[in-house]
């Protein structure tokens, strides 16, 4: 039993389920360009995405999905950020939306596929200049936390409805199964180790965040977020150095802050990137 209920949950944790994007910028009335580049990683894989440019740009900003979607999911997020005068680059992670790759590795190798994008910014004559911010939801949060503290390229950071660590974000998912919850753990872990290649231990943005400072930080806290507790946004927070900052979005469910209160959502986040724009 213990074996099966492990295969299920690893089988489906990792194989994100087919989504093509729906709409794309051209649904906002915003000119966009289709994109392509590799991951950082040995074994690369081509990732798809979007770039929205704006005149004058006054930064360019990356902006990272969540598990299980793709990069339609933040059109309106970048939306926002170009009325503002920001520049910026939606891309689908490895093995969803149009990208390349077999299966999903739960923020493991997505921080590499974040670092492909930094990477991509530089070649680009209109954008190598640029500072570049990174703004991600959930499991985008978690890529993009681990990837700055590997570059400094990344000179600001929206995270929001974050984990902490993969594992306790796991464990979270697996409380309804009660005492049986720790030993499914240990055999899922040790599959996603042997077969996927995937080391839980090292997915933990409360570890990297540490090495963010003296780059700025804003965490995005969802009131009714069912998936990613309180608890381990307050641990991921606590671990940041200043500056930080943090904005606790009430009513809002996992990654839905923008749509409960759009007003505020926009307000804070350019505020914030705008802020960041002023020499360090």
């Amino acid at each position: 039993m213990i074996e099966s209920i492990a295969k299920l949950y690893a089988w489906y944790g990792v194989h994100p389920r087919p989504k093509l994007p729906k709409r794309t910028p051209a649904n906002f009335g915003l000119p966009f360009e289709e994109v392509a580049f590799p991951s950082n990683c040995p074994k690369q894989v081509k990732l798809a995405g979007w770039f929205i440019p704006v005149e004058n740009p006054k930064a360019v900003v990356v902006l990272c999905h969540g598990v299980d979607a793709n990069a339609a999911c933040l059109v309106h997020k970048a939306a926002m950020l170009a009325e503002a005068g920001f520049s910026t680059l939606l891309f689908d992670f490895r093995a969803n939306g149009r990208s390349e790759g077999e299966f999903c590795t739960l923020g493991y190798l997505e921080k590499e596929d974040v670092l492909g994008a930094i990477n991509y910014l530089e070649s680009r004559e209109d954008t190598k200049s640029l500072k570049i911010f990174a703004l991600g939801e959930s499991l985008g949060g978690s890529a993009i936390i681990r990837a700055a503290a590997e570059t400094d390229k990344i000179r600001a950071i929206v995270s929001e409805a974050t984990f902490a660590s993969l594992k306790d974000a796991i464990g979270q998912r697996l409380k309804p199964l009660g005492k049986l919850g720790d030993r499914v753990y240990s055999r899922l872990e040790e599959i996603a180790r042997v077969k996927y290649e995937i080391d839980f231990e090292e997915v933990s943005p409360e570890r990297a965040v540490q090495s963010i400072s003296p780059r700025p930080i804003l965490f995005i806290v969802c009131g009714w977020d069912l998936l990613c507790s309180k608890g381990e946004s307050e641990r991921l927070y606590n671990a940041a150095k200043e500056p930080k900052e943090r904005w606790d979005a009430q009513r809002a469910l996992h990654t839905f802050a923008c749509r409960t209160h759009p007003e505020e959502y926009k307000k804070r986040v350019t505020n914030f990137f705008l802020k960041a724009l002023k020499p360090d």
